[in-house]
This record gives structure tokens, sequence and C-alpha cells, in this order.
């Protein structure tokens, strides 16, 4: 069986030791970066569309300040999920090992998935905090004094949900050592994002309940591709030798991912514009007429461009891939740019809709 620890060479283990300690500054930045273009296509988004959020104005509501927080919470808390779900799926899968035990890159990925799940959790509750102001058109400062109608809330009872699930999340997974405990994690995280997906359809129509179950799907296997695929920078090129083995996992990973959240994803879209418009005959006039229609148009063109340069990077997948400036890694560079795109389109969406 293939493993992902390469001979040792001369000097490989200053040059590792160098990379571990420039790694983490390159994963904040990473990480803010992705922040920063998911944040200007999703405000890009939202004015298109119309759908930002406003001051009507009232006596005693929320601010408009407060508006602004609940779709910025989303999105950080949507790059905190892709980036502890990267790291699990790298950890237990595109870093497997002999034996079942992590090995340093693991240990690593692991401990990246628990600080990611913690900023994943700060954002579920400072979410459902906002999202009770908003829905109850109270002023933050005054919800405690509706303490038991903001839990009687659906949208903010998962987010709770998700919030409790993802803090147990972050403590256990910790300090694992097997890939087996990890698999837990992810067992743990796949679970977290669910409470949030069933509430996005609160109605109970036939084509709704069908779209919040691809919903769910779509959301796990989105996470799962941007996350491996972010996983692949962050631990592949760490493991050099193993690189080619790690691709070829992930490779496999995005396939699955990539036919699950573009059929699901058809499927869910294609129930929250039923359901807006009264019906699947609607469907037709809200995708050209609406503005979730309209969104959703320029999702799924960011959906093809990610197809087409997924298709591009493994044709590039040849040689050293290690080597710097490669075509290879400006091409997953592009990919994981769409792919930031593409969160904050999803965020317009839910706001949009």
């Amino acid at each position: 069986m293939s493993t992902l620890t390469p001979p040792h060479r001369p000097g490989q283990g200053t040059a590792t030791r160098a990379a571990r300690h420039r790694m983490p500054g390159r994963l904040v930045a990473g990480g803010a970066g992705a922040v920063v273009i998911a944040s200007v296509a999703l405000a890009a988004a939202l004015f298109a569309a119309g759908s930002e959020p406003r001051d009507i104005g009232g006596i005693g509501g929320p601010s408009l300040f407060v508006g602004w927080l609940l779709p910025v919470f989303r999105l950080i808390s949507m790059v905190a999920t892709v980036g502890c779900a990267g790291a699990l799926l790298a950890a237990v899968v595109l870093l497997r090992i002999e034996g079942g035990s992590l090995g340093v890159q693991g240990r690593r990925a692991v401990r990246d998935a628990s600080n990611s799940a913690i900023i994943w959790a700060a954002c579920a509750f400072a979410g459902a905090v906002v999202t009770a102001s908003i829905l109850l058109d109270t002023p933050v400062t005054l919800l405690r004094l509706r303490l038991d109608d903001a839990l009687g809330v659906p949208e903010v009872k998962a987010l709770l949900i998700t919030g409790i699930l993802v803090v147990a999340l972050a403590i256990g997974i910790r300090r694992v050592q097997t890939s087996s405990a990890a698999g837990l994690g992810v067992i743990v995280a796949i679970t977290a994002l669910i409470p949030t997906a069933v509430t996005a359809y609160p109605r109970n129509e036939p084509y709704v309940v069908l779209a919040g179950t691809a919903l769910v799907f779509h959301v796990v296997a989105a996470t799962s591709w941007i996350g491996g695929l972010a996983g692949l920078v962050r631990y592949g090129r760490a493991s050099r030798g193993g690189l080619t083995i790690v691709l070829e996992r992930f490779n496999q990973v995005a396939l699955i991912s990539s036919i699950v959240v573009l059929l699901s994803g058809l499927i869910s879209a294609a129930g929250r514009l039923a359901a807006k418009g009264g019906g699947w005959d609607s469907v037709p006039d809200a995708l050209t007429k609406d503005s979730y229609g309209a969104l959703l148009v320029a999702k799924v063109a960011a959906f093809v461009i990610l197809i087409i340069a997924s298709w591009m990077h493994r044709r590039r997948a040849t040689g050293d891939l290690l080597e710097r400036g490669r075509g290879f890694w400006q091409v997953v560079g592009f990919e994981l740019f769409v792919m930031a795109l593409t969160l904050g389109l999803s965020v317009a969406l839910s706001q949009t809709a």
C-alpha cells in the first residue's frame, strides 16, 4: 500500500521545518483573501438584486448595521465551514497512511479543523442573535426581554443547534491521533450542516420538501469539494513526495462532489423558484423575471467556469507539481478564486429568497 511519506533527503528536514513555519501565515492570508473576494461578490450581488439590507426608518427595530451583520456572519461561517471540512477531509482521505494513525500533516489538519470550527461556532451563535433581532424586529440589546420568542424561531434554533454541535466538534478533534477518530469528526461536521439547510424551506409543499432535501446534499457536497481543494493546496504540497497520491484521491472526491452539487443544486433551485411562484409551472417566469433567478443564473455561470477550470487543472497535473509557478497551481488558485465568488453568491441567494 502506498504511503505519503517520501524517502528522506539531505536538507529536506530543514526545508520542511521552514515550510511549516511559513504555512500558518499563508493559511490566514488565504482565508482572509477568500473572505474579501466573497464579500465583494456578496455585496455586488445584493445591490444588483435590490436585496441589500435597508433602514426602513422604524422605531424600536434592529439597525441597518445589524441587518448587514447577518450576511457577513453567514459568509464568514461558510468560509470557516469550508476550512473545517477541508482539513478533516484531508486528514481522513487525502493524507491517509498505513496503520490508521495520522501523520504530521494529518495532525496539523485536525488542529486547523478545530480552529476553523471555533470560528464556525462563534458565527453560528452570533448569527442566531442577529437573526432573532431581525425576525422579531427587536434591537439586539432588548432580545433578553423576548428570549422565549427568540428560542421559538426555527432559524434561531437551527443556528444554536449548529453552534453546539460545532463546539463539541472543535473540542473533540483537537488532539485526535487516528484517522478513524477524525472520521467521527467528519460525521459531526456533516450533521452540523443539516439544521440550517432544512430551515431554508419552512413550508411543507411537496416540491419544497424535495428542494430542502436536495439542499442538504448540495451543501454537504459543495463543502466537500471546495474544502477538499483548499486541503489539497494547504496539505498536499507540504507532503511533497506524496502529492501525486493526494491529487489522485482529491480527483475522486471532486468528481463525486461535482456531480452531486450539480444535480442537487438544480433540484433545490427549481423547488425554491416553484415555492416563490406557487408551483412548478411558474419556474420559467421566476427564473427570468425574479432577482433570485438572476442571481441563480450568475451562480450557474460561475459553476460552469469552475467545472472548466477543474478540467484544465487535471490536464495540467503532470510532471513536477511542486515546481513554483507551474500552470497547475495557477489554475488551482483560479479555481479557489471562483469558488470564493460562488460562496458570496450563495449567501446573496439566501438573502434574496
